[in-house]
């Protein structure tokens, strides 16, 4: 599963992802930082982590409750155009055991064709699909 962290949404841009100077891979947003934990070995050139002892991490998907007809949409490359389309909603909770917390939403596009049915969920749309919510919590509980 590829979840972008580039979004069209402007109030998203302060987003950053990184190391620390021990190697610790940390998320910062509008002035809060998660701390996910130490980096690990990856085969490619990119950011892994797997939750700390005590973490509870997940990722749900969900798809919208209503799907939207697109008798107007037309494609001029194939002419194999979607006859419905519907939002998916992918949400990373990734809860700490001091009590900070991360919260994450991606939403997008899914077509429906009458040959193929529901292709893959990852459709973009400017403006609407992305990385839509970021919320970091600090709280200590």
């Amino acid at each position: 599963m590829a979840l972008s962290l580039n979004s069209l949404n402007p109030l998203l841009r302060s987003l950053e992802i990184g190391t620390t100077k021990d190697d610790q891979v940390a998320l910062s947003f509008s002035g809060q930082v998660f701390n996910f934990g130490e980096r690990r070995a990856s085969q490619r050139n990119e950011l892994a982590v797997a939750p700390l002892l005590g973490d509870d991490a997940s990722i749900a998907m969900r798809r919208s409750a209503i799907s939207w007809p697109t008798p107007f949409d037309l494609n001029f490359m194939t002419g194999h155009s979607p006859s419905w389309k519907r939002h998916l909603y992918y949400r990373l909770t990734w809860k700490k055991r001091n009590g900070a917390k991360l919260d994450m939403l991606w939403r997008y596009e899914q077509y429906f064709y009458s040959t193929d049915r529901w292709a893959s969920g990852f459709m973009m749309r400017e403006g609407s699909t992305g990385l839509i919510r970021v919320g970091i919590s600090n709280d200590a509980r």
